[in-house]
C-alpha cells in the first residue's frame, strides 16, 4: 500500500551515540517539511538530546498531522534496535501508537523503516536533484554506528542505488579536512578554512607532505589519521547566550600527524594547500571511476558533509569529468531525515521542483497573527508599507544592513532569502561593517551575492548555477569592481541563484534594487548573530533588531527600525584592514600553540610571519 504520510527524524530516538545536527522531515500529498533542530533551540552541535522534538513538532504542525496520522516512519540504523526505547519514544512520547504493548512489534514491521546512514545521504541528494539516472559520490567522517561507511560511490537508475565500493572507519578524507581545520584553529568549522585559504599561498614542501597522508584505491581515498593525545575540556569558553560544545569540549590543538607536518607555516598557507590537495585528489578520483565504469553517464551528485566546502564542489564541476553535477541543499547530516523522506520515491508538488533542485523553502512559518503578538509582545514601533519590496531595496540603497523574515524559512546551511541579512555590494564597507560590527565573525569569511535568474550569466561563468550557495563561482573580471563587497579576495563569490519561481519576494527585492540602482544583485547573509544557528522564528528576530544585529528588520508586512525602538550609543568603531587582521590572526594562532612547536618549526614560522603580506 503506497504511505500517503511520511516522517523521517535524525538520530534515531535514544540512539547511545553522540550526534549533531539534528533534523526531521516530513510529507503529506506533495507538501514537503524539512528542517534543523538548532535553528528553533539556537543550540549548535547539540549532541546531549535524544531526538529532534522540536523540529518534528513544527513539522507536523506545518503540514497540519498528528503524530498518529503517519503512515511511515523513516529512522536512520541504528547499531542497535532496541525496541524498548522504540516504544517510549512513539507511545508515551509522541502518541504516534496508542494501542496495547504486546502489539508494538506488529505495529513496528508496519509503520518504521530503517535506512542506513549514507543511503540517506544519496538519496536526499538524488531526490533533490531531478536526475532519473547517473553517479553517486558519499563522503564524511565516518557514518555512524548503524553505518561505518565513509567514502561510497556507485550509480543510480529510478532511485535504485547500486553501490561498487567503500571505504569504512575514521580514517576519512573528510577528516582529514577536520584536522587541517583543527590545525588552522576552527575546531568543527571547516567552511572557515575555504574562507581563509584565500589568504594564503601553496607552499609545495607541506603539500607534498600532506600528500603523503592520503591513499587513492578503487575503494576511495583513505587518510593516514593519526591522533597521539586528547585536551582537556576549557570550561572558560561556556557561553549561556550561544552554547557550543565543541568549543568547550575540543576547543585547543591536540598532537596529530597533521599538526607536525604543518606546524611551522602560517594558517592560511596550510588552508590553502590542503583546499589544493583535497580539490586535486577527489578529481583525480572521479576521472578514475569515469573512465573505468561510468563513460556512458552524464549525471552525478555529491553528498555528505565533505561536500559542504564550495571551493572543492566548484573544482570538480569547472573540471568537466561528468556534464552535471548537483551538490544538494543539505549534503551533511542535516539532510538525513530528508533523504529519509525522498527515498520513498515521493510525488513531491511541482511548485517545488525545478531543472536546479527541490525548493529550499520547505521550513516552518508563521502567520502574520504570530508575527503581530511578538512584536506588541515588545512594544514596538512599526510601520506597514504599500510597496514592501521597494522600499527594502531603498533602505540597502541607503547602506542600511536589513534584516528580512517572510514565509517558509530555507533548510540547510545557507541563508536564501527569507531569513537574511542584505546590504548593498557596490559599498566596499558592507563587508566590513557586516564582519566586524552587525554579526561579529571572521574578518576574513566572504558574503554571499544573490543575483537574478535572468542576470546570471552577465555576471558568473558556470553554465550550472545553484539554488543554494554550494559552489565559489569566479566573477567575470570586468564585473569586480562593481561588487567589492560580494568578491572574495580570490576574485570568487558563492553566489546565491534566485529562481523567481521559489523564491518570487526575494526576487521581486533584487529587482527593484535593479531598477534603482542598475545592479540586478544583493549581498545576502544568513540571519544570525556570531555563535548562534540562522533564525526561525519571529520573536529570535526581533530580538536580533533590538540587540543592534540589522538597522531595519521587515517581517511579514511590518517595518521596524533599530533607531526608533533604542535609545543607544552611537559608538563609533575603527574598522581595521585585511592585512592588520591577517597580522592579528597568526600572531593569536602562534601565541596559543607555540608550546606544541618545535623549535625549527617556531623559527620558520616567525620567519614567515614576518614576510607575509597577501597584498
Amino acid at each position: 500500500m503506497k504511505k500517503k504520510n511520511i516522517a523521517s527524524i535524525y538520530p534515531c530516538p535514544f540512539d547511545s551515540q553522540l550526534r549533531h545536527e539534528f533534523n526531521s522531515s516530513v510529507f503529506s500529498n506533495g507538501k514537503l517539511f524539512a528542517y534543523e533542530e538548532a535553528k528553533i533551540t539556537s543550540v549548535k552541535n547539540d549532541g546531549t538530546a535524544m531526538f529532534p522534538e522540536k523540529s518534528l513538532i513544527i513539522g507536523l504542525k506545518e503540514l497540519r498531522l498528528r503524530p498518529e496520522d503517519i503512515d511511515l516512519w523513516i529512522l536512520p540504523t541504528p547499531k542497535e534496535i532496541k525496541k524498548d526505547n522504540l516504544y517510549l519514544f512513539f507511545s508515551e512520547l509522541l502518541k504516534a501508537f496508542t494501542g496495547k504493548r504486546k502489539n508494538f512489534n506488529k505495529w513496528c514491521k508496519n509503520k518504521i523503516k530503517f535506512i542506513k546512514h549514507h543511503d540517506m545521504h544519496i538519496f536526499s541528494a538524488i531526490g533533490s536533484s531531478q536526475f532519473n539516472k547517473g553517479v553517486y559520490l558519499s563522503a564524511d567522517g565516518g557514518g555512524d554506528e548503524g553505518d561505518r561507511r565513509n567514502f561510497t560511490w556507485g550509480k543510480f537508475n529510478n532511485y535504485k542505488i547500486n553501490e561498487y565500493k567503500n571505504l569504512k572507519g575514521l580514517n576519512s578524507l573528510a577528516n582529514f579536512h577536520a584536522f587541517i581545520t583543527e590545525f588552522c584553529g576552527f575546531r568543527d568549522q571547516n567552511g572557515k578554512v575555504s574562507g581563509l585559504s584565500a589568504y594564503g599561498k601553496v607552499r609545495n614542501k607541506l603539500k607534498i607532505n600532506l600528500e603523503k597522508l592520503l591513499i587513492t584505491s578503487d575503494n576511495g581515498i583513505y587518510f593516514n589519521r593519526l591522533r597521539k593525545n586528547i585536551t582537556q575540556p576549557n570550561l572558560n569558553n561556556f557561553d549561556c547566550n550561544s552554547y557550543d560544545r565543541v568549543k568547550v569540549f575540543r576547543a585547543d590543538l591536540s598532537l596529530t600527524n597533521v599538526f607536525e607536518i604543518c606546524q611551522g607555516y602560517l594558517p592560511q598557507d596550510v588552508a590553502l594547500t590542503a583546499e589544493n590537495i583535497l580539490s586535486e585528489q577527489i578529481i583525480k578520483f572521479l576521472k578514475k571511476i569515469k573512465n573505468q565504469y561510468f563513460e556512458n553517464l552524464d549525471n552525478i551528485v555529491f553528498s555528505g558533509g565533505l561536500f559542504l566546502n564550495v571551493k572543492v564542489n566548484a573544482a570538480i564541476e569547472n573540471a568537466k569529468i561528468f556534464k552535471n553535477c548537483f551538490f544538494p541543499v543539505a549534503p551533511s547530516d542535516s539532510g538525513l531525515a530528508l533523504g529519509g523522506v525522498l527515498s520513498q520515491k515521493v510525488k513531491i508538488n511541482k511548485k517545488l521542483t525545478s531543472k536546479y533542485g527541490i525548493s529550499p523553502f520547505i521550513g516552518p512559518s508563521f502567520s502574520e497573527g504570530e508575527v503581530k503578538k511578538q512584536i506588541d509582545s515588545f512594544k514596538l514601533n512599526f510601520s506597514l508599507p504599500k510597496k514592501i519590496e521597494k522600499d527594502i531595496a531603498l533602505e540597502v540603497k541607503r547602506k542600511k544592513i536589513v534584516g528580512v523574515f517572510f514565509g517558509k524559512a530555507e533548510y540547510g546551511q545557507r541563508s536564501l532569502g527569507n531569513r537574511s541579512i542584505l546590504a548593498d555590494p557596490r559599498n566596499s564597507s558592507s563587508k566590513i561593517r557586516l564582519n566586524q560590527k552587525i554579526k561579529k565573525r571572521d574578518w576574513f569569511m566572504p558574503f554571499a551575492p544573490a543575483v537574478l535568474d535572468k542576470k546570471y550569466k552577465d555576471f558568473f561563468v558556470s553554465n550550472n548555477p545553484s539554488l543554494y550557495m554550494q559552489k565559489a563561482e569566479k566573477i567575470n573580471k570586468f564585473n569586480i569592481k562593481k561588487i567589492p563587497s560580494a568578491v572574495h579576495v580570490d576574485g570568487s563569490a558563492r553566489v546565491q541563484y534566485v529562481e523567481k519561481k521559489f523564491s518570487s519576494r526575494f526576487w521581486k527585492i533584487i529587482n527593484e534594487f535593479y531598477k534603482i540602482t542598475k545592479l540586478p544583485m544583493v549581498l545576502n547573509t544568513s540571519f544570525n548573530r556570531h555563535g548562534i544557528s540562522t533564525i526561525c522564528s519571529p520573536r529570535q528576530a526581533l530580538e536580533h533588531l533590538l540587540e543592534g544585529c540589522v538597522d531595519v528588520l521587515y517581517i511579514d508586512r511590518y517595518k521596524l527600525s533599530f533607531d526608533k525602538n533604542r535609545l543607544h550609543k552611537n559608538l563609533k568603531l575603527k574598522y581595521k584592514n585585511e592585512q592588520e587582521m591577517l597580522k592579528q590572526n597568526n600572531n593569536s594562532w602562534l601565541k596559543k600553540n607555540k608550546n606544541l612547536m618545535s623549535r625549527s618549526a617556531l623559527k620558520n614560522y616567525k620567519k614567515m610571519l614576518k614576510e607575509s603580506k597577501f597584498l
